[in-house]
């Protein structure tokens, strides 16, 4: 068997890096699913005891908090035994397939998203990816809410929008979606000369660049 190139080999270990998290995850939403389906039981079996003791005793308790009866009449509980039953046992098997050689055997460059590149050791020397300088900008909001020279940011507390001030241009009111790890971390509202433009945010202590625009993913 051909030794494997580097490219092939990188390819591997993403590959098997990303499998572990998705199990990773899977497991804690099987986890978190049932413990939801035992506390809506016990929401009902709450539920069904004042509603006795109202009977018995002729009073009028709420019988559930308003988030146990949202959850109980959305159907919720419903659908998630329904979705973990048809999801047993749980992690499908993966067939492993030899990745096609590609970019003449070299690594690709480092990703974020991998969790290859930090914001302090960068790509590091002699990794053979140059890091461009980070971009300085004029205008700091720091979450949970800040707005300033027309652009609003909502995230959580410490988190950083950067961007620099544009004093012209359209005046029409824009939103931007920033997600990480398809999960949304912050909202900002902006004027649309914003457009286009280019911002950096940070969240946990890792800064990423973008440029404005109705949905930025990570």
């Amino acid at each position: 068997m051909p030794r494997k190139t580097d490219y092939q080999k990188q390819a591997d270990k993403r590959t098997r890096d990303a499998l572990r998290l998705r199990a990773r995850f899977d497991g804690r939403l099987r986890k978190y699913s049932g413990a939801l389906l035992a506390a809506l039981a016990g929401a009902l079996d709450a539920r069904n005891r004042i509603n006795r003791i109202n009977l018995l005793y002729g009073v009028d308790i709420s019988t559930e908090t308003l988030l146990a009866h949202e959850v109980r009449v959305s159907g919720l509980g419903d659908q998630l035994g329904t979705m973990l039953g048809n999801s047993t046992p749980g992690e499908e098997i993966q067939l492993f397939n030899l990745t096609i050689d590609g970019n003449s055997g070299a690594v690709l460059a480092l990703e974020a998203l991998f969790g290859e590149i930090t914001p302090d050791l960068g790509t590091g020397p002699g990794s053979g990816v140059d890091t461009p300088p980070a971009p300085m900008y004029n205008t700091s909001l720091t979450g949970p809410d800040e707005s300033a020279s027309g652009v609003t940011l909502a995230a959580s507390a410490g988190d950083v929008l950067r961007f620099n001030t544009l004093a012209e241009g359209g005046s029409a009111p824009s939103s931007m979606d920033v997600n990480v790890g398809g999960q949304q971390v912050a909202s900002v509202a902006y004027l649309d000369r914003y457009n286009g433009k280019a911002f950096s945010f940070t969240t946990g202590g890792v800064t990423r660049t973008g440029s404005f625009a109705a949905v930025v993913n990570f």
